[in-house]
């Protein structure tokens, strides 16, 4: 799995030059994850972004409905991002998130990606822009989700 080729076609390098998401690609790390594996799960500490190179995850909370059950709230897929609330806040995880089959994932760390980004003050403006523009999309879909199910 190569990590830079991950970084370009991700959106969260848009704008970045060559020798920027090559450098960016430094602090990441890559993981394969079997199918049913559980990546991230709700409420424990978060430390790490996660971008899919490969593969379909499902993305689970709490049933509101049902205690102690789960639901799932969406699937995401290659070049999908997830884990970026806590490079914002760095509080617990607020969904579970488990693989639906087998996928290739680079993370990076909370404190290298900061360490990263104070340095690298213009990479780290573009990426920061690039978090919250995905966030933005993310959160217009609920809106119109929730939307739908209230007419």
């Amino acid at each position: 799995m190569n990590i830079i080729d991950a970084l370009r076609r991700n959106e969260l390098a848009h704008g970045l030059n060559d020798s920027e998401i090559e450098d960016l690609g430094k602090i990441f790390h890559s993981k394969h994850a079997r199918k049913d594996e559980v990546i991230i799960r709700e409420g424990d500490p978060s430390s790490e972004l996660y971008i899919i190179s490969k593969g379909r995850v499902g993305v689970l909370i709490y049933s509101s409905s049902q205690p102690g059950e789960k639901e799932k709230i969406t699937t995401l897929r290659d070049n999908d991002i997830f884990g970026e609330f806590s490079m914002i806040d760095g509080t617990s995880r607020s969904a579970t998130v488990v693989t639906d089959e087998d996928s290739d994932l680079i993370f990076v760390d909370y404190l290298d990606f900061h360490r990263y980004l104070e340095e690298k003050e213009h990479v780290g403006f573009i990426v920061m822009r690039n978090i919250a523009k995905i966030l933005t999309a993310k959160l217009r879909m609920m809106n119109f989700e929730v939307r739908n199910t209230i007419i």
